[in-house]
C-alpha cells in the first residue's frame, strides 16, 4: 500500500485546477469548431473548399491534443502535393492566395502550413508549462542551425533596412526559418522508436501519393507528352522522392521491418515515373551520389554480397547509357543527366541553353558576392548584373533567387551566413555518419542512412537548383531532427515483449545504441 505525502496532498488542488482549466479549454476549442462548421454549413453550401476547412480544423483539434501530431500533419500535407500539379492545393501557399480550397482574405499573408507549426509550438510549450514539466532537448545541431538562421535574420534586417522589396524579401526568407523550429520540435516531440518510423511511414505515403497524382497528369491531362508543360512538379519534389529508393534499398540492406521491406518496393512505380516526368538533373545526379554511398555501405555490411551485386548493377548501368546515350524519351533522362555534365558539347540543346543560363547567371553571383563579402545584398534585393542574362521574366523572382543555392546565402546573408551554413552540413553529415554506425542493424540503421544521405542529396541539388523552398526547408527539418534526436531515442530502455504463444521462444531484447568503437 503507498501512502501519500504532504507534498503530493498539497500539489493535489493545483493539480485539479490544471486539470479543469484543461478540460475547459478543450471544451471552448470544440464548442468553437462545432460553431465554425456549422456556420459554414448554413452559409455555404457543401464544396471542396468547405470540406477542406472541415479537415483542417479537425487537424487544429488533432494538433491540440497531442502536439507531435502536428508534426505528422505538417510532412504529410507538406509532400503530398504541389502547386505545379494542383494549383488549387493549398498548404503551402497563404491564405491570401484565393485559386486554393483554404483561401480566407487577401490580407491573410500566412499559410495553413505556417499556422499548423505555430500552433505546435504553442500547444507544446502551453502543455509543458501547465504540466511544469519543460524539458529542453537541444543535441548537437541546435547551436549550429541557430547561428546559421541569425545570420539570415541580419540578412533579412540589413536587405529591408537598406531598401528592399519587403513582399519579395519575405517570401525569399520565411521558408529557411522552418527549418530550425522542425529540428527543435522533432528533437523534443519525438522520444520513441514508433515515433520517428511513423513519421517516416508518413513521409513515403505522402510521396507515393504525390507520384500517383503525377501518374494521373502524365497519362490522361498531357497524353504522355511532356512537351506541353515545362514541369510537371514543382523542382524540389524530385529530390524527395529519391529518399523513397534510398530508404528501399536501405530497409533490405539493414533487416528492417518486412512490412517496410515489401511495401515501399509496391509503393515505387508510381513515383518512379512521375520522377522521371519531373525531368530533374541534379535530382538525378543527387540520386547516384547517394547510391554510391549506399554501395559503401553494402561493402562494410556484407563484402560478399557487395561482390556478387555491384557487378552486375555496373554491367547494366554501362549497358544503360550506351543504349540511351542519345535517347529523347522520358527512361533515357537519367543518362541524359549524365551526358550533360560529363560530355557536354553532345547534350541536348535544352540542356545546354540551362547550363549556359546557370553559368552566366554564377558570374552575376560571384560579381555580387565580391561588391558585398562581408554583409552580403541581403534579402528584397536584386543581385549586380556584370552579364546580361537570358529571358525568364516568365519567373518572377529571376533577379532576386538563384540557381546556385550555395552562393546565394552568401550573397544574401554575408560571409558569415555562408561558412555558418557550411558548418551546419559539415557537421550534420558527420553526426549522421556517427548516428548511423551506432544504430542497431534494423528499422533505425534505414531511417538513419536516409536521413543522412537525404542531408548530403539536398546540398548536392542546392549547388545547381533553387533549393531554399517550403518543401525542402520541411523536410531538412525533419532529416536533421532525426539525426539529432536518434542516438537518444535508440539509447531509452524498452520493456521485452511477452509471448504470444507458450511455445513460442523467450523474446530477446531489441538491440540498443552500439558503441561507437568496438573494444
Amino acid at each position: 500500500m503507498t501512502f501519500a505525502t504532504n507534498s503530493s496532498l498539497k500539489n493535489a488542488p493545483s493539480q485539479k485546477t490544471r486539470s479543469d482549466i484543461v478540460w475547459l479549454l478543450w471544451f471552448v476549442v470544440l464548442m468553437g469548431v462545432t460553431a465554425v462548421v456549422g456556420l459554414a454549413m448554413y452559409l455555404f453550401t457543401a464544396s471542396f473548399s468547405t470540406i477542406s476547412w472541415l479537415l483542417y480544423l479537425i487537424g487544429i483539434i488533432v494538433i491540440i491534443y497531442e502536439p507531435r501530431y502536428g508534426i505528422y500533419l505538417i510532412v504529410f500535407f507538406s509532400l503530398a502535393g504541389d502547386f505545379v500539379m494542383m494549383p488549387w492545393y493549398p498548404f503551402n501557399k497563404n491564405f491570401s492566395s484565393n485559386e486554393t480550397l483554404l483561401f480566407l482574405h487577401n490580407a491573410v499573408i500566412f499559410s495553413p502550413l505556417e499556422f499548423y507549426l505555430t500552433l505546435t509550438f504553442a500547444s507544446w510549450l502551453g502543455r509543458a508549462f501547465m504540466q511544469r514539466n519543460l524539458k529542453f532537448y537541444k543535441g548537437d545541431l541546435f547551436w549550429p542551425t541557430l547561428s546559421f538562421v541569425t545570420f539570415v535574420a541580419f540578412g533579412l534586417v540589413y536587405g529591408i533596412g537598406t531598401g528592399g522589396n519587403l513582399n519579395t524579401a519575405l517570401w525569399s526568407a520565411r521558408s529557411i526559418f522552418y527549418m530550425p523550429m522542425l529540428l527543435i520540435l522533432i528533437s523534443n516531440l519525438f522520444t520513441k522508436r514508433e515515433h520517428v518510423s511513423n513519421l517516416m511511414w508518413v513521409a513515403m505515403i505522402a510521396l507515393c501519393l504525390e507520384g500517383f497524382m503525377g501518374v494521373y497528369i502524365y497519362f490522361v491531362e498531357l497524353g504522355r507528352d511532356l512537351s506541353l508543360v515545362e514541369d510537371i512538379t514543382e523542382h524540389s519534389a524530385a529530390i524527395h522522392m529519391n529518399t523513397l529508393f534510398v530508404f528501399t534499398a536501405a530497409v533490405w540492406l539493414y533487416k528492417g521491418s518486412w512490412a517496410k521491406r515489401f511495401i515501399l518496393p509496391f509503393m515505387i512505380p508510381p513515383v518512379f515515373l512521375t520522377y522521371l516526368a519531373t525531368q530533374r538533373r541534379a535530382a538525378f545526379v543527387a540520386l547516384f551520389i547517394a547510391l554510391a554511398f549506399m554501395a559503401v555501405f553494402l561493402y562494410q555490411e556484407s563484402r560478399k554480397v557487395f561482390f556478387v551485386i555491384m557487378p552486375i548493377v555496373g554491367i547494366v548501368g554501362i549497358l544503360y547509357l550506351g543504349a540511351f546515350w542519345n535517347s529523347s524519351g522520358a527512361i533515357g533522362l537519367p543518362a541524359q543527366a549524365i551526358k550533360s555534365i560529363i560530355a557536354e558539347d553532345d547534350a541536348s540543346e535544352a540542356d545546354r541553353s540551362s547550363n549556359v543560363y546557370r553559368d552566366l547567371e554564377n558570374i552575376n553571383s560571384n560579381y555580387t558576392i565580391h561588391q558585398r563579402p562581408l554583409t552580403g545584398i541581403g534579402f528584397g534585393q536584386p543581385f549586380y548584373m556584370l552579364v546580361t542574362l537570358p529571358d525568364i521574366s516568365t519567373f518572377v523572382w529571376w533577379e532576386f533567387i538563384t540557381h546556385n543555392s550555395i552562393a546565394w546565402v552568401w550573397m544574401k546573408t554575408g560571409v558569415g551566413g555562408f561558412f555558418t551554413m557550411m558548418f551546419l552540413v559539415g557537421i550534420s553529415i558527420t553526426l549522421g555518419i556517427r548516428v548511423l554506425w551506432r544504430m542497431p542493424h534494423d528499422d533505425m540503421s534505414a531511417i538513419a542512412a536516409t536521413a543522412v544521405l537525404y542531408i548530403v542529396m539536398h546540398f548536392i541539388y542546392a549547388y545547381v537548383d533553387m533549393s531554399w523552398n517550403v518543401q525542402n526547408m520541411v523536410y531538412l527539418g525533419v532529416m536533421l531532427g532525426f539525426v539529432n534526436r536518434m542516438e537518444y531515442i535508440v539509447d531509452q530502455p524498452i520493456p521485452i515483449k511477452h509471448k504470444r504463444w507458450s511455445w513460442q521462444p523467450d523474446p530477446l531484447p531489441p538491440s540498443g545504441l552500439l558503441p561507437l568503437f568496438n573494444e
